[in-house]
């Protein structure tokens, strides 16, 4: 499975995930985070990169250019294909932290864990094996900082926190 990349205008995001839905043979989506929202006292999804569509196909990267080139008027919104040296598709590396990371639905879960000696320790959800990745957190607004890059930025994550066990 190949997974592309499309910089997208962020209003259209939306509409140019649904249209390539409704193309056989491709799922697109767009990545989204559980975010904790303190003056509401509840958790919201977020989009984790605005602007960004992820593409899942077994086109190669011949096979999807052509189907980009194809599109004409449906293609607006479409800015760019992210692409590095010639190649759009993730690298198995990305696409395994991908999978590690988000659920089925293309969401990063809210994660569960608590501070030992300035440490954080992770004791439920997705971010259990990047624990080590941390660089920083916010027990106010309930998120982790992780060290590992994507798509040229740091992961944040939702991270509640409990008490000490």
């Amino acid at each position: 499975m190949n997974y592309y990349v499309l910089f997208c205008q962020t209003l259209k995001t939306e509409k140019v995930c649904s249209m390539f839905n409704r193309k056989n043979n491709v799922r697109a989506f767009i990545p989204r985070m559980e975010t904790y929202i303190r003056k509401k006292d509840e958790i919201v999804l977020k989009v984790m990169f605005p602007g960004y569509l992820f593409v899942e196909t077994q086109m190669n990267q011949e096979e999807f250019d052509i189907l980009l080139n194809h599109l004409n008027e449906e293609k607006d919104g479409i800015i760019k294909e992210l692409k590095k040296k010639d190649v759009s598709a993730l690298t198995d590396t990305e696409i395994e932290f991908m999978y590690q990371l988000l659920n089925k639905q293309g969401i990063l879960k809210m994660s569960e864990g608590y501070k030992d000696n300035g440490k954080t320790i992770v004791t439920k959800g997705p971010l259990m094996p990047f624990q080590d990745y941390i660089i920083d957190t916010d027990k106010r607004d309930m998120y982790a900082l992780l060290s590992i890059q994507f798509l040229n930025r740091n992961i944040k994550a939702g991270l509640m926190f409990k008490q000490n066990k």
